[in-house]
Order: C-alpha cells, then structure tokens, then sequence
C-alpha cells in the first residue's frame, strides 16, 4: 500500500464572500481561492447541471475544495469576526468567475461545506460577493492529500493522457523532502460535495430578500430544481428603469417590468440589493439580473404587481451621499 503524501500548495486570490452565521449578527467570510494543486470537477455545462439537478443523479458531479479551519480576525470596523479559505481548482474558477448557474451552485456548495466540515451554518439569505476586496486577512497554504487527488480524477468518465500520468504519479510517490507523512486518521482536506447533498440554489451577491406583497408571509425556499428550470428556459423580461426627480440628487429609482405569462405576484421574486435588482418568475422562465448606479435603500423597497397589465412595478428608495 503507498504512503499518501500531503502536497503543500500556494494559492492565488478569487473573490471574497461576507457572510453572517444563521441566526446571528456575528459576520463569516470566505476567501475564494485558486489553486493548480486541486484537480478541477468534471468538464461539465450549464445544461448538463440543469439535468442533474432536474433528474436528482447525486453521485455524478462534484465539486473538489479545500476547506481551511476558520480563524478569528478583524474586518475593516475592527469588529471580531471569522475568516475561512476555500481553494478550488485554477481552471474551473475562470469558468466560474463570469456567474451563471455554475457559479450560484459552486457557492451552495461553499456554504454546505462549511457547515459540513465545521458545522458552521451561514445566512443563506443574507450575503454578498464584496466588489473590491479579493481576501480578508490573508490566504493560508492549503496541504493537499494526493489520495484525494487520485480518487477525483479517478472519477471522471473519461480521462486524459495527462490524467493518467498524474495517477501513475500518484500511484508511485516520490518521498518527499523531509520524510513522509500519513493520512491516517486524518479528516479529508479535499472536500466533495455531492449535488444530492446541496440544500439549495442561492443567489450568490444578494444582501436581502424582498417578496411581492401577497406572498409575503410565506418563507422563500429556493429550489435547485425550479433554479435549473428556469436556467433551461430563461428570458429577459422587457424593463423600464426611471429615476425621481429626473435632474438633480436621485431620492428614488421606480422600476417597470412587463411578465405577461405570469397570472399573479406569487409566481414572481425579487432580490434587490444595494447596487443590484434580480428579479425571477421561474415557472415561467423569466429571468433579469441588472446593476445600478445607485445606493438603494432595501429596507424600504416596494413591488406591486397589476395582474391586468401584467407590470411588477418597483418603488427602490436611494441612499443619500
């Protein structure tokens, strides 16, 4: 049997995540960070995972990582707070790094493997990619188990000619400097998360949820499967955005957004955050996710829909300054 080896490996930034554990105000961070000593996941498209999640084939797609233990640090108020480093592979961040579908299910699958690891749960409802922060504190060296290594790209349906000499590698070591050392009773560092283990689809730069008026009572659980029913289908709904007053200092933005296959406010739900509007009618296969440059104040957020003309108009106060 061949002793596995811990690879250390160095780390380029990603993004950074702000978060807050469920149910408190204490604030989480993830560092988002890259790296080629992590085998990326199967090459796969957004349609494939539409049909992954649709058709619920748990074991089919996973997502390497390693996970940091999370240490206590200082955000930019000099408040306590946690920091952890989560490192994926260089080439599968580039595919990631634009959004998408890809990109919402690989930070479920974050948040699952925080709580998973460290049993840590975040406010899947409350959180946000920061715009110009890449890391808070620091990025920590990640050491990698080559078993884990060998048993992702052992799991690829099909393998390279430079896959299988890396598992020829793996499977001879070289002894590396400084003796080896086992894996033995050690907790993976490389974490697969299955598909079937996400809970659900979040919106990855949300920072508050707002539901139209009549469903406003009824607790919003994103669905990963009405999440790919609506990536399978997705059309941009027409949209007009006005500003009151039109010259001058901006007190509101008034959005207009015309959904004529929906039949009512409970088919529709809209994220706004401070500079960002996603609007969703997944049913029906409507999907806007725009930026503004404006402060908008999401307490105070309106949404109306008039089931006659088929409009969501949006009422979004701005912050001053």
């Amino acid at each position: 049997m061949c002793p596995w080896k811990l690879l250390r490996v160095n780390l380029s930034h990603g993004f950074c995540i702000k978060a807050f554990k469920k149910g408190q105000k204490e604030k989480f961070f993830i560092n988002l960070c890259q790296t080629d000593g992590i085998p990326p996941p199967r090459d796969i498209t957004e349609d494939e995972l539409i049909r992954i999640l649709n058709d619920g084939e748990p074991n089919s797609f996973r997502i390497p990582m390693s996970i940091t233990v999370p240490r206590t640090t200082q955000d930019k108020s000099n408040q306590t707070c946690q920091v952890c480093d989560i490192a994926i592979n260089t080439n599968f961040y580039a595919k990631i790094e634009a959004g998408g579908l890809l990109r919402e299910f690989l930070i479920t699958v974050l948040f699952d493997g925080v709580e998973n690891k460290y049993d840590i749960s975040l406010d899947e409802t409350n959180f946000r990619i920061l715009k110009n922060k890449k890391f808070i504190d620091r990025l920590i060296p990640h050491n990698i188990q080559n078993r884990d290594v060998k048993q992702v790209i052992e799991s690829y349906p099909s393998q390279s000619a430079e896959d299988r000499a890396l598992l020829s590698e793996l499977e001879n070591p070289r002894p590396l400097m400084g003796g080896s050392q086992t894996a033995q009773g050690r907790k993976p560092l490389i974490e697969e998360i299955d598909a079937g283990t996400v809970k659900t689809v979040k919106n990855e730069t949300n920072s508050s949820r707002t539901v139209v008026p009549d469903r406003a009572a009824a607790a919003y659980v994103p669905d990963p499967t009405k999440v790919a029913i609506a990536q399978a289908a997705t059309k941009k709904p027409e949209s007009k955005l006005f500003r009151e007053p039109p010259s001058g200092k901006a007190k509101r933005l008034i959005g207009e957004f015309h959904l004529p296959d929906c039949i009512s406010s409970s088919e529709i739900t809209l994220d706004v955050g401070e500079d960002r509007i996603l609007l969703e009618a997944r049913k029906k296969g409507y999907l806007l996710d725009v930026f503004v440059d404006y402060r908008i104040d999401e307490s105070k957020v309106e949404a109306h829909f008039d089931s006659t003309t088929k409009i969501l108009q949006v009422t979004m106060p701005v912050l001053a300054g």
